[in-house]
């Protein structure tokens, strides 16, 4: 497991390679106005630091938008559509599942789409984030087809375009699912974020792909909220870290 020093020791590694340790910060199922938006929105003006907001076009509200668009640090992603479960049961959770028969799944992914847009007109980034980091294969190719530039999902990224998109997922959760939410405390999630630093570095994952730091504001408690202040602080602090916003990492079509 991994401490607040082992992280210090990985970025001063990259230091001493000569190298720039970039990084991400995604935060999944906004939308609603439910008083924790405006918050999440304080603490990033106070790091400070971008911040790629994944937004369900189904759950988005006129007050939500309005503070998205007031925050120029603020991007935003599209989270599925209505964030709904249409898997079978033999499957474990995911929207973005292959059509079936009579389904508009696609069309309702373009009319979200459509919906950010014009919601909150140059903070969208035509950027696909499946809801619980789940996408079919079929539904990931028809992507680029309707307008979108790039998918983010969890874990290293297989290649740095594929079918038509530009990929750049997070790696460090910090949220303990399995305990029914929560913190997942700091030795777990360090040990993520120097797992990927130290893949990175050393050529085991693809050295160009920062490093996403995913959080879930709506279920957020205290330590997940001191987590994210600190970690997000001796990050940008150290000589090799940089944050980097969602326009950086999925560039608009030229």
């Amino acid at each position: 497991m991994a401490d607040w020093d082992a992280l210090q020791r990985e970025l001063d590694l990259w230091v001493d390679a000569g190298k720039t340790a970039t990084f991400w910060w995604r935060d999944d199922d906004a939308g609603p106005d439910d008083g924790r938006l405006a918050g999440l929105l304080e603490q990033r003006r106070g790091l400070g630091v971008p911040l790629a907001l994944a937004v369900v076009p189904a759950w988005l509200e006129e007050s939500s938008a309005a503070l998205l668009r007031a925050d120029p640090g603020a991007g935003v992603l599209q989270h599925g559509w209505a964030h709904a479960n249409r898997a079978g049961p033999e499957r474990r959770k995911c929207e973005l599942t292959a059509a079936r028969s009579g389904d508009d799944l696609e069309n309702c992914l373009s009319r979200g789409q459509s919906l950010l847009a014009y919601a909150l007109g140059s903070r969208f980034h035509a950027v696909m984030v499946p809801p619980w980091n789940r996408i079919d294969a079929t539904v990931a190719q028809s992507l680029a087809a309707r307008g979108f530039v790039g998918l983010s999902t969890l874990g290293p990224r297989p290649a740095p375009v594929r079918d038509g998109l530009k990929l750049a997922n997070v790696h460090i959760d910090i949220v303990g699912w399995k305990g029914g939410g929560g913190f997942a405390g700091e030795a777990t999630v360090l040990a993520a974020a120097c797992d990927h630093l130290a893949r990175r570095r050393t050529g085991k994952a693809d050295a160009d792909e920062p490093t996403g730091l995913m959080t879930h504001h709506r279920v957020h408690d205290r330590a997940c909220d001191a987590f994210v202040e600190r970690f997000v602080t001796v990050v940008r602090d150290h000589p090799a870290g940089l944050w980097q916003d969602a326009a950086t990492i999925f560039p608009a079509a030229p």
